[in-house]
């Protein structure tokens, strides 16, 4: 009778132990979108209001203050190839982005992939717990979409900080309807 349990117990181990390690396998990687790359959607509320970028797959770069669009260019093949000797939706698919911190308030970092549906797959996090290999990835790819056009943008975000107020309170007045881009050509 004891023979039989143990077996019995080594079996439903064995049984338990390879049902965690099959399931703990890579995970399967979706069929990523042919028209959108990814955005880089980042939060320093302690520094600085930041910008969002949307990367489409025809090179068409989208600059975005939340979600509101404040403009866009296309970006030259040069620039496009660096990107993608960098990118892989698989890649960042796959990483291990590290521990989110349990808090909600402070930096936060998130690669945006877009599935074939069009549904957004969000990786990253808040204050990420040994995420350094996420966060460097993620800065040099935001380094790369970043250049003088970007810059406009980034400027009237410091602007306004220096200020001691947001760009949504000095020129949108509360209301995304209010937005005019003619302010960017100062």
């Amino acid at each position: 009778m004891k023979t039989k349990r143990k077996f019995f117990s080594l079996l439903m181990t064995a049984v338990v132990l390879l049902t965690f390690f099959t399931g703990c396998a890579k995970k399967e990687v979706p069929e990523f979108s042919d028209d959108t790359m990814f955005t880089l959607r980042i939060s320093q509320p302690w520094y600085f209001e930041s910008l969002h970028y949307t990367l489409k797959s025809d090179g068409t770069l989208i600059v975005l203050y939340y979600d509101l669009e404040l403009g866009r260019e296309t970006l030259s093949n040069e620039r496009m190839n660096k990107i993608k000797k960098v990118f892989s939706p698989e890649k960042v698919y796959n990483m291990n982005i590290g521990k989110e911190n349990e808090r909600t308030e402070g930096d936060s970092k998130y690669i945006i992939l877009y599935d074939s549906n069009g549904n957004e797959i969000k990786i990253g996090g808040y204050e990420l717990e040994g995420g350094d290999h996420f966060s460097s990835y993620f800065d040099k790819l935001y380094r790369l979409c970043e250049d003088d056009y970007t810059k406009k943008f980034s400027d009237k975000l410091f602007e306004c900080a220096g200020e001691q107020t947001t760009f949504y309170e000095k020129y949108l007045n509360s209301s995304y309807e209010n937005y005019d881009p003619s302010i960017f050509d100062e």
